[in-house]
């Protein structure tokens, strides 16, 4: 008598993902084992940790999540170089020269460290596109939350938000803003979207009818319509920060330094 195969398509491709990823281990271990026959030891090590990390990246977020999450605030910038490295671009902030925008960018994210001195007083991070069919868009964990980026909603990682910056020149960007609790230690949780990934629908259209409202008039009636549906979309990036939110809006890079930096 014929099995039938229950498993839905979106199981098989999982299943199919996981049996290529266990095969590659393998080859990747024999490969390894091979290479300590021929070189020193101390060589090889080294040579399969960068190797084993640039393999596991292809397929998993693992090592970005990691990283990411070994940064807090008020670490100091000593201690972030020894977890992430040296920054590619350095900014110094118009609001404040006392503030410096430290710029680590990745495959699959846009690492912004903002520092007073040497002490880490914000930290953003910006979900970048990675086309690869193997590895799921990196979806970190928002801090302080259950919400994750690209598959959480802004209204829903910072909800009943009256604060807002946004952008539809330059950069096209929008972001919202609360304060955490005494859990939270009281800093501020940001989280928005940025055309440093493809927008989505008539987001760009409605970042220009939010500048022609706001242009004409305060009025939150005129402005709530527009913050509520932009609000809808997914969260590309966020930012916890013990600093007022002008200065995360500050540390987004413009379209065009995107593209020339990185």
């Amino acid at each position: 008598m014929p099995v039938e195969n229950n498993s839905t398509p979106t199981e098989q491709v999982t299943e199919e993902k996981k049996t290529t990823i266990k095969k590659l281990k393998e080859y990747f271990i024999l490969l390894m084992v091979a290479l300590m026959g021929l070189g020193n030891w101390a060589d090889t090590k080294a040579l399969s940790i960068e190797a084993y990390n640039g393999f596991i990246t292809n397929f998993t977020n693992k090592i970005e999540e990691k990283k990411i999450s070994m940064l807090d605030i008020g670490n100091y910038l000593p201690y972030a170089q020894k977890q992430i490295g040296i920054p590619q671009v350095i900014k110094t902030s118009k609001i404040d020269e006392r503030y410096e925008y430290r710029y680590y960018k990745e495959d699959k994210y846009l690492l912004t460290l903002i520092n007073k001195e040497t002490r880490i007083v914000a930290i953003v991070v910006h979900s970048l596109s990675y086309d690869k069919s193997l590895v799921d868009d990196f979806s970190p964990k928002v801090p302080f939350s259950n919400f994750k980026l690209k598959e959480h909603s802004l209204e829903q990682i910072v909800p009943d938000s009256n604060e807002f910056f946004y952008d539809s020149n330059n950069i096209k960007y929008y972001m919202q803003v609360k304060q955490l609790n005494a859990q939270g230690m009281f800093l501020n949780l940001t989280s928005g979207f940025s055309d440093y990934t493809e927008l989505k629908g008539n987001v760009a259209e409605d970042l220009f009818k939010l500048d022609e409202v706001t242009l004409m008039s305060d009025e939150q009636t005129l402005t709530s319509p527009i913050t509520k549906k932009l609000a809808t979309n997914k969260a590309t990036f966020y930012a916890i920060s013990e600093l007022p939110s002008e200065y995360i809006a500050d540390s987004l890079l413009t379209k065009y330094e995107f593209n020339v930096y990185f």
